[in-house]
């Protein structure tokens, strides 16, 4: 512990050998939150209060757990593995909530367990459902979102509209039918399975030490699933930022870091306050928009402190253009600085991979996307919060499920060109594919659908399946948008500010920072704010943000202005800058890098 004190500061330190009993760390952006838990999982091993095999982590997205995996085994010298054991050795299983609840039912139903669908065809039995009622003046994403609202709890809440209650009921006999699970049946089963005292009782002995990543994410279900893993006075560790709760549109709320306290004994709380991530001027602009529910003041390491800039712009096409040549002349080695001033200031030579541009919605990244690839810039897409939802991905996964033999006919209706063709198409297949792994499954099925393997998105599955080579389920590996984000990749990244949270970037573009947008004018205020949060917190150097004077959006043109919540921001942490076009005459395509 003398060497691992030495790559700690004193609060991470006393989060990290806290020995036993339930402990709640309130940890800033930038403060070290994955080598705490990290450096948590090594020292209970290293000194003898936990065996390996009896720890199990649980966070929000395959990368997040590759991360932690990665630097515990590093912590261990030993090498990485995606199995509970490694070379004879046990090591600790550290997964997504989901991961683990399927395997956990896999495990303890056998061939009664069900498989998981994605949430589109959870929208099709949905629609299914609702025809059966005759309730089909109702949208099929309004109809799977009102279910899985539901579905948050435990046992789901249902309400005195008695069309919801037929419909959650048909639609759980034809999930039934089908043999299948959506995403939020496997946390509800999992707790099914706690009511059984012999059960719960048994992971309580297998895995007595739990530890909880993201904790602020966490849904009522989720957080109904915590309680039953650990007694009142065991060994759980969680993990958050309560102002970087996002997700309140999947029942997540930050005040399950107050129930903590509440609902466990004698609970250790640790605040990390020490920033090593954002200047700053960053950190008091991103606090200034919680004020009064924030009374840790984050302090930063860095001694450089930038401003914070603001770009307005006349339509969504110039502010496009601008971040396109912008970034181009940023990887030539120019700075924000030089680039307004007209100088040759700034000599950092930076990567693509060093940048990227932010927003509220998916809709706002497409006119970035038309520039950079006018301007040959490579990039990359996160924004789409279900990424089996694309076409290309949709058929791998019915033919990957096909070819483990799960769930044939249902899979074989719903792939293009119906049942007939690929039943002939899959019918002199050579034995022996069920045994593949999955990078090799991946390029057999490639192969089937005649796809070309270096299309980005293919490319990008294929990453995730390298990074999971023992996967099972491909619609829990894609469970989240991030999972599909190559950080290291030469291009820059485009992402949704939900997809951005646990990334950072040296310089980061915010763009669509205008009222009606961000705060979302259908959305909950104070959760906005701390989307916003978020947001401001991703830039580890420079940080610019845009907005329009008009853009039109899902068919409406809006002239919303900036947003009132850079008004809240403290003047003097800004430099607003006054509007300029910027029409970038168009280059020849260049083939993308990745």
């Amino acid at each position: 512990m003398t060497e691992w004190s030495s790559n700690l500061n004193p609060t991470q330190f006393k989060a990290v050998t806290h020995r036993t009993g339930p402990l709640l760390v309130a940890a800033g952006p930038g403060t070290g939150k994955t080598r705490v838990l990290s450096y948590r999982i090594g020292h209970l091993i290293k000194t003898g209060d936990a065996k390996p095999d009896q720890m199990l982590a649980m966070t929000f997205t395959n990368q997040a757990a590759k991360e932690i995996s990665e630097r515990v085994f590093r912590l261990l010298n030993t090498e990485l593995s995606s199995g509970c054991v490694n070379n004879g050795q046990k090591v600790p299983k550290i997964s997504t909530f989901h991961g683990w609840a399927l395997e956990f039912l896999k495990q303890t139903l056998q061939e009664a367990a069900r498989l998981p669908i994605d949430e589109k065809d959870a929208k099709d039995i949905c629609q299914e459902a609702a025809k059966k009622l005759r309730l089909s003046n109702t949208k099929p994403k309004v109809l799977q979102e009102r279910v899985s609202r539901a579905k948050q709890y435990y046992p789901p809440r249902l309400t005195e509209d008695e069309d919801l209650t037929a419909l959650i009921h048909v639609y759980h006999e034809l999930l039934k039918k089908y043999g299948l699970w959506d995403y939020d049946d496997l946390l509800l089963e999992a707790l099914r399975l706690f009511e059984h005292d012999e059960i719960r009782e048994k992971f309580l002995r297998d895995f007595p030490f739990v530890l909880v990543d993201e904790f602020q994410d966490v849904s009522p279900v989720q957080y109904s699933l915590i309680k039953s893993m650990a007694k009142k006075n065991g060994n759980i560790t969680v993990i958050g930022d309560p102002n970087q709760a996002i997700y309140g549109f999947r029942g997540a709320s930050p005040e399950f870091m107050h129930y903590f306290k509440t609902d466990f004994e004698d609970v250790e709380t640790v605040v990390l306050d020490t920033v090593y991530r954002c200047p700053q001027i960053f950190l008091d602009a991103a606090t200034s928009l919680i004020k009064d529910r924030s009374a840790v003041r984050l302090k930063s390491v860095k001694d450089k402190t930038p401003k914070i800039r603001i770009k307005p712009f006349e339509d969504p096409v110039d502010e496009a253009n601008w971040v396109a040549r912008t970034i181009e002349q940023i990887v030539g080695g120019l700075s924000f600085v030089s680039l307004d001033s007209g100088t040759a200031g700034g000599n950092t030579l930076r990567s693509l991979s060093d940048v990227a541009v932010i927003f509220r919605a998916k809709v706002l990244g497409n006119p970035v996307a038309q520039a950079l690839s006018k301007q040959g810039i490579p990039f990359q897409r996160a924004d789409t919060p279900d990424p089996l939802a694309q076409k290309e991905l949709r058929s791998i996964w019915r033919v990957w499920e096909i070819l483990k033999g799960r769930n044939i006919q249902y899979h074989l209706l719903k792939l293009p060109g119906g049942k007939d063709l690929w039943n002939r198409k899959l019918f002199d297949l050579k034995p022996g594919f069920q045994d593949k792994d999955g990078p090799q499954l991946l390029s057999y099925i490639i192969d089937i659908l005649d796809l070309d393997p270096n299309r980005p998105l293919l490319k990008a599955l294929a990453r995730a399946i390298k990074g999971n080579p023992h996967v099972n389920s491909l619609a829990v590996l894609l469970r989240n948008e991030a999972d599909m984000l190559d950080i290291n990749i030469e291009a820059v990244s485009l992402l949704s500010i939900h997809a951005a949270k646990g990334l950072e970037f040296p310089i980061v573009f915010l763009i669509g920072c205008e009222s009606g947008i961000i705060p979302w004018k259908e959305a909950d205020p104070e959760e906005e704010r701390r989307l916003f949060y978020v947001g401001l917190t991703r830039a580890s150097e420079e940080i610019c943000l845009s907005h329009v004077k008009h853009r039109r959006l899902f068919g409406q043109m809006m002239h919303g202005g900036p947003s009132t919540l850079i008004a809240d921001i403290p003047q003097n942490l800004l430099i607003k800058e006054k509007a300029k076009k910027t029409r970038v005459p168009q280059r020849p395509r260049q083939q993308r890098l990745f």
